[in-house]
């Protein structure tokens, strides 16, 4: 979890800098010249505790080398242009460590994981929704996959809901908070009623009311909100709210804007208010399957995604690869295409606002085999030490890696709302 001083900072972090109306240097224009003075000044970020500041100039000046070098590798033309692979550059996470990334995926609500601690398959049915008090059990609105599979050479060379217009065209900042999962489960509803609703304005969802109203599952690890969730446990809440009342479903951010905190009530946040959009269920594909991921891209809209983004902070511009197994950050997939230079990449909206990578974007390295062993790698994350890692009797459990496929996991739990409705 960031400080809540670093919190606030990534917030304002785009706004600061269009004020003080300088930009940072790109990724062809850097070199050891520039210093974390400057970096602060065109972020738009203070470190008045020197302690704190001495930890962030160090953390920047590590960086900015590791950018140099792998730059200096890179084929860029004199504009900048990513010729092959990716470039660094510098963004509001110049300062910050690894593990203090924006995420907040919590794998241990994933049936992979979750099956193998104690209560297993059913604790994981039940975070789904409100259990039943009665009768110990929940509604899950999951549906099968509801499109023709078609071979991956008979889909359209190259998908871009943005470029649509079908993706909320303003990039979000999840700030400090782990709200990734609401953020991205927001998005892939966006996406959906614009899909639906053709040539309307586009509505923009209140990522606060799911992070809010969203229950915490009953798990081990993490206690959703900031902690950490899911896109399917959101989704499937917001479909049981609609179950139970044609008009339930999520806000709109006029009605309820973002803090980046998830310490809210949820009835006084939605109090008088009207929702806006809701859904009727959600589609989980097949884990690792990456011709059901291009399918279902080209044929139904944007995904939400779980990737493994550890190696994401750097990122200026081009196309990805070498990123991490370990699944921690959830995200929207737009797009699939295959640059000039015969690269072939997946096109994915983060959270992390738009002066991360691509004005808000990334593109992540995608191949026609990524669904077979040589495309795949484990994501072995230690769970060693969390009390409920136990089995059934209770003894303690050695969790078990699990298999993920494609550039930065790209592949592993893709998901996507069926029934889009748009309320009032």
């Amino acid at each position: 979890m960031l400080s809540p001083l670093l919190n606030l900072l990534l917030l304002s972090a785009g706004a600061a800098t269009a004020a003080a109306g300088a930009a940072p240097p790109r990724a062809h224009e850097l070199d050891a010249s520039y210093n974390f003075e400057a970096y602060l000044a065109h972020f738009g970020k203070a470190y008045p505790d020197h302690a704190e500041y001495a930890r962030r100039a160090a953390t920047f000046d590590r960086h900015l080398e590791e950018i140099l070098v792998h730059n200096a590798a890179q084929a860029m033309d004199e504009d900048g242009h990513v010729l092959k692979g990716y470039v660094m550059g510098v963004n509001a996470l110049t300062d910050v460590e690894v593990e203090e990334l924006p995420l907040g995926y919590n794998k241990l609500l994933h049936p992979a994981w979750r099956g193998q601690l104690q209560g297993g398959a059913a604790k994981t049915a039940r975070a789904l929704g409100a259990t039943d008090a009665d009768t110990d059990t929940t509604t899950s609105y999951s549906v099968p996959v509801d499109f023709e599979m078609q071979d991956v050479g008979d889909l359209p060379a190259e998908v871009d809901w943005a470029a649509k217009g079908k993706v909320n065209p303003v990039v979000p900042s999840q700030g400090g908070c782990g709200s990734c999962w609401a953020f991205a489960a927001i998005a892939v509803v966006e996406s959906q009623l614009a899909i639906e609703h053709g040539d309307e304005p586009f509505v923009t969802l209140s990522q606060q009311t799911m992070l809010t109203c969203t229950p915490n599952p009953e798990q081990c690890g993490g206690k959703g909100q900031c902690d950490g969730a899911t896109v399917e446990i959101a989704l499937n809440y917001i479909a049981n709210l609609h179950a139970n009342d044609d008009n339930g479903g999520l806000y709109t951010t006029a009605d309820v804007p973002y803090t980046g905190s998830g310490n809210a009530n949820c009835a006084a946040l939605t109090e008088g208010k009207n929702a806006a959009a809701s859904v009727e269920g959600w589609t989980l594909l097949p884990t690792n399957d990456y011709r059901a991921v291009m399918n279902a891209l080209a044929t139904k809209g944007p995904l939400a995604i779980a990737v493994g983004a550890s190696g994401w902070g750097g990122y200026s511009g081009g196309v990805f690869s070498g990123g991490g197994a370990t699944v921690n950050h959830a995200v929207l997939l737009v797009g699939y295409g295959e640059t000039a230079e015969g690269e072939k990449f997946w096109k994915v909206r983060n959270s992390w606002g738009s002066d991360f990578g691509e004005a808000g974007y990334i593109r992540l390295a995608r191949s026609d085999d990524d669904d077979v062993a040589a495309k795949c790698a484990e994501d072995n994350d230690p769970l060693v030490g969390i009390a409920c890692a136990l089995d059934e009797q209770g003894n303690q459990v050695d969790v078990q890696p699990v298999q993920v496929c494609g550039e930065s996991a790209i592949l592993f739990d893709v998901s996507y709302p069926t029934g889009v409705v748009k309320l009032g």
